[in-house]
């Protein structure tokens, strides 16, 4: 019997690729987006993985790129029993690079790190692994220095010791960084006077602190008490939440796709049916004279669920395949992607259950058939 329905679906070859193609653009869509999603996802998770102590903000503040608060926080943070150092920290877009403005949707962003604090502090907020060159350190502070990450440095083929134009400013590469992430790995780092200077930024203001504490296992205790007494003005929150917080985020949009990828599942579900339902009626006489050669209708079932079935299993494997090429064509975009064992045979399978539940109908139909009205039928 499947070599009956292999050689049935052959018949209509162009009708049968449609009805494949419809369900492979579905799979090989829901491979890629969801391997670009868990993509990111790995690479924050892996960029805040080491991170510890605290971000400090203004209460209303939704992005530290769009937000200011004034420096004499550092002296009452710093008060707080548990906390080493509380770090002004400035993080603005950039407008220019090498003399070329950047796009608007660009998020090129410069770091400013209050160098002073570097000695004292266990974690300023943006560990990387250094590739080359030195790290910033106290005697650096208004010095116009900074430091690249690996991409930027690919990107404008600079290296420790070469200049870089940031905002029409020559700046000194001290170091090249990575953070294992490509998101990431386009940041600037420099001295907080540095950043000032060619932003424009206040010299009385930072865009947040991170705050770095004495034991690292008390991070989340020293958060409450700046809420506590602070939570008026500001908004204390641990950097190690900020993977949680994010993996929140990323689940959402992961959702997303699903249903996206779901809807398209549908629609290719309806071509399943219809070809089978037009196989199934330009079959009637065939149909008529299996059952009256002793196929019982749950054999007629069988056949036409096995063709749906085989339009899903190979929609689904070519899927896979279309989605794997997908997926590694977008990293040569720089994107991260993340194709899991799981990710597939879930598609796989999906695709699958889809052309087996498409099929249901139009068999229950062909079963239904009076054999003596197929044979006289004209």
């Amino acid at each position: 019997m499947i070599k009956f329905s292999l050689v049935n679906l052959s018949r209509h070859k162009v009708r049968t690729f449609l009805s494949i193609l419809g369900i492979m653009v579905g799979v090989a869509s829901l491979i890629a987006l969801v391997s670009i999603v868990d993509g990111i996802k790995f690479d924050i998770n892996e960029a805040l993985s080491s991170a510890q102590g605290a971000r400090v903000m203004p209460i209303n503040a939704t992005s530290p790129v769009f937000t200011s608060m004034d420096e004499d926080w550092k002296a009452k943070l710093e008060n707080i029993r548990g906390v080493k150092t509380a770090s002004g920290t400035i993080i603005q877009l950039v407008s220019s690079i090498e003399g070329e403005k950047t796009p608007l949707t660009s998020q090129l962003q410069l770091v400013g790190v209050d160098v002073s604090d570097i000695a004292s502090a266990s974690n300023s907020g943006f560990d990387g692994t250094l590739l080359s060159g030195r790290d910033l350190k106290t005697t650096d502070a208004g010095k116009k220095v900074v430091m690249l990450g690996e991409a930027l440095a690919d990107e404008h083929d600079k290296f420790a010791g070469s200049k870089i134009k940031v905002n029409d400013v020559p700046l000194r590469v001290i170091g090249i960084f990575t953070t294992g992430s490509d998101l990431l790995d386009t940041t600037l780092v420099m001295p907080l006077e540095t950043a000032r200077d060619i932003t424009d930024f206040s010299s009385d203001k930072v865009s947040f602190f991170i705050v770095s504490v004495i034991n690292p296992a008390d991070d989340k205790i020293v958060v409450e008490k700046i809420n506590l007494l602070y939570g008026d003005d500001l908004k204390a929150t641990s950097l190690s939440d900020f993977s949680s917080q994010f993996n929140t985020i990323i689940d959402g949009i992961t959702l997303l796709v699903i249903v996206i990828a779901s809807i398209a599942s549908f629609v290719a579900a309806i071509g399943i049916i219809n070809t089978m339902l037009m196989s199934v009626l330009e079959r009637f006489k065939e149909i008529g004279a299996l059952k009256a050669v002793g196929w019982t209708n749950s054999n007629i079932m069988k056949m036409i669920v096995y063709e749906s079935t085989f339009i899903g299993i190979f929609g689904g494997i070519l899927g896979v395949i279309l989605g794997i090429i997908s997926s590694n064509f977008v990293q040569a975009f720089g994107l991260t992607t993340l194709v899991t064992p799981y990710l597939l045979l879930g598609s796989f399978l999906g695709a699958v259950i889809v052309g087996l539940i498409a099929g249901i109908y139009p068999a229950i139909n062909a079963s239904r058939m009076d054999p003596v009205d197929a044979l006289r039928a004209e």
